[in-house]
């Protein structure tokens, strides 16, 4: 409600503002002579050729419409009395504030203490919401407050000259004054307009605002495209010692190859002077550019009394540059953010805010269930380190949301819903592992902490619906990957949901992902389920414990062997799953098994299950 008050307030004092000009010249028409006798002669030239009305008649029509412009410069005044009124409260209470968290109390101290020029930093890595802090402190504080606060983007920033031009126009496009306003118009005005625009315009820049302004200087980091980081980078070329030890070997190799030798040495030495000449020179001038606006807002500071908060990303500048240039240099106070719960739940409510989708009744849907389901889970999602990154967070709503709309409405269930965003999340988080080969063989409805489990040894946390019914079913890679590999859009969205709606051993895959022993009990399981068994005896040690020969029959009744391709894919299966471990018995059955009636056809791999099968294929035929 304040909110919406606080807009209709602020639209209604620009529209004001303007129509406040407009009847300043309108009144100026008739007051001024030349003005008057100019309008008269146009009326007069109106009136003989295209309008029948008399000049008594217009006059009066004007009279009226004045009586309305000294009611809008009536209302004009008494809304900028209220402005000023309200930047009195506001200031007052603003004085008042110590903040409601350690960020907020430290900045509003450095903002209200004028005895140590100084400036405050805010640091953390990528997408950790540092600028999101930072707009929320400003928008909560001093959206009222007489103190002007000047945002500047230092993206590709690097000379004075450019940052003194950002830092004039920021103040230009943020000068909102009625005088502002007037001159601005004044340029409209026919013959004169021009110069009296550029006579009476203002010179904006830092040099002429109120002292204990605020300037926030964004992106700083990205004032150069280079990391600004004190490491070792590799050696455009490097000797082969082995190369030139050989050469050197042998009764007569010295004499035959001392020069080789030493021409080896000299292109090492050439090489390396090169590349110390370009990495000094380089790092050089982008230290260079950060001296010039450091030493640009210590004059702001310093010279001019100004406030100055930074906000940088430490990843990128590197803990060791921040000290030597922002922190010793501008004795910074500085604010290191991380991650908190309550910055993420914004971000949920700020992407579903802004995504429009074109059926209403959808997005309904997709939004109840990230109020009531994600916001609930917010901490398992937080333990997934991909995901304390803001933007990488961000990345996975959008994913969600978009991959949903794909579905009709009538199959957007909350189970479907939450399995459709546990897969999303584990295509997000393969794809920043480098870790996604194995997503494409995953069977769509099947259990994702039990696959997870099986084919990468663990799985991360889950988020689950309080009924915990079909809530973790893994849904198809065209689907759960369409956003993050950028794949083309699935038509058989129908065929997909009923894919995942018909997969028969989910409740199987929920017991065993508890405890691996559960299988010994269960009638309905495949290969996958020996496979998670077999692996999880080996932990304990316990190969030669369990009958797998009968469980490999019971689950082989599962498949269709008379056709190669599922001989094909269960090697494939194996090839994922047990890498680099070899149960020999437990193989050779399998293998003995697969191979009736394929003896004769070649399994397609490269890997060494691929090689054992065709190997003990064609040991089973030779004999």
């Amino acid at each position: 409600m304040q909110k919406t008050i606080e807009k209709i307030f602020l639209k209604l004092k620009m529209n004001i503002d303007f129509l406040a000009i407009i009847s300043i010249f309108g009144i100026l028409i008739y007051r001024i002579d030349i003005l008057r006798k100019v309008c008269k002669n146009i009326c007069i030239y109106f009136i003989t050729w295209y309008v029948d009305i008399d000049l008594v008649t217009i006059k009066n029509i004007y009279l009226c419409v004045e009586k309305l412009f000294r009611i809008i410069i009536a209302t004009f005044l008494v809304i900028q009395f209220l402005n000023w009124l309200l930047e009195l409260v506001w200031e007052r209470w603003l004085k008042k504030q110590k903040g409601t968290n350690r960020f907020e109390t430290s900045l509003l101290r450095y903002l209200q203490d004028s005895s140590i020029p100084r400036c405050f930093l805010v640091t953390g890595e990528w997408g950790t919401g540092k600028t999101y802090e930072v707009d929320k402190f400003f928008d909560k504080y001093f959206r009222y407050s007489k103190t002007k606060v000047y945002r500047i983007s230092c993206f590709g920033l690097d000379s004075r000259k450019e940052l003194v031009k950002e830092i004039s126009n920021t103040i230009e496009q943020n000068d909102k004054s009625f005088y502002a306003l007037l001159i601005k118009a004044m340029q409209f005005v026919p013959i004169i307009g021009g110069a009296i625009f550029k006579f009476f315009k203002k010179a904006y820049g830092y040099d002429s605002i109120k002292s204990g302004s605020i300037f926030i200087f964004d992106d700083f980091e990205r004032i150069t495209s280079r990391a600004i980081v004190k490491e070792k980078s590799p050696h455009l070329y490097k000797k082969t010692s082995f190369l030139l030890s050989n050469a050197t070997r042998g009764k007569n190799s010295i004499s035959e190859f001392k020069e080789i030798v030493k021409e080896f040495e000299h292109v090492g030495e050439s090489f390396q002077k090169i590349e110390n000449f370009f990495s000094y020179n380089l790092e050089r001038t982008d230290i260079d550019k950060y001296n010039i606006a450091i030493g640009l807002i210590n004059d702001i500071i310093e010279k001019y009394e100004m406030k100055v908060v930074i906000i940088c990303n430490s990843e990128v500048l590197g803990e060791k540059f921040i000290y030597d240039i922002l922190r010793s240099k501008l004795n910074c106070i500085e604010y290191r953010k991380i991650v908190l719960p309550e910055v993420r739940i914004s971000v949920i409510d700020k992407c579903i805010k802004n995504k429009v989708l074109l059926d209403d009744e959808k997005q309904k849907i997709i939004k109840g269930f990230l109020n009531e389901n994600i916001k609930y889970n917010i901490d398992n999602i937080l333990f997934e380190g991909q995901f304390s990154n803001l933007r990488l967070y961000g990345n996975l709503l959008e994913a969600f949301i978009i991959t949903a709309d794909l579905f009709d409405k009538k199959d957007l269930t909350k189970e479907f819903m939450n399995s459709l965003f546990n897969s999303v999340m584990i295509a997000h988080i393969a794809f920043y592992d480098k870790a996604f080969d194995k997503l494409s063989i995953f069977p769509s409805g099947a259990n994702i902490e039990f696959l997870m489990k099986l084919f990468y040894g663990g799985s991360p946390t889950l988020i689950r619906t309080q009924q915990r019914i079909d809530d973790v079913k893994w849904i198809d890679i065209k689907v759960s990957g369409y956003w993050i590999f950028n794949l083309s859009r699935p038509d058989e969205s129908d065929s997909i949901v009923e894919e995942w709606k018909k997969y028969q051993y989910y409740e199987t895959e929920e017991k065993i992902s508890i405890s691996f022993q559960e299988l010994v009990d269960e009638t309905n399981y495949n290969m996958l389920h020996v496979f998670y068994f077999q692996q999880s005896m080996d932990k304990y040690d316990k190969e030669g414990e369990w009958d797998y020969k009968t469980y490999v029959d019971c689950a082989l009744k599962q498949y269709d062997l008379t056709r190669n391709e599922e001989v094909q894919y269960i090697v494939d299966i194996m090839s994922q799953i047990f890498e680099g471990r070899i149960y020999q018995n437990f193989f050779e059955y399998l293998f003995s098994k697969l191979i009736q009636g394929h003896e004769n056809q070649e399994i397609i791999g490269t890997t060494y299950i691929h090689d054992m099968y065709n190997t003990y294929r064609l040991k089973k035929t030779l004999h």
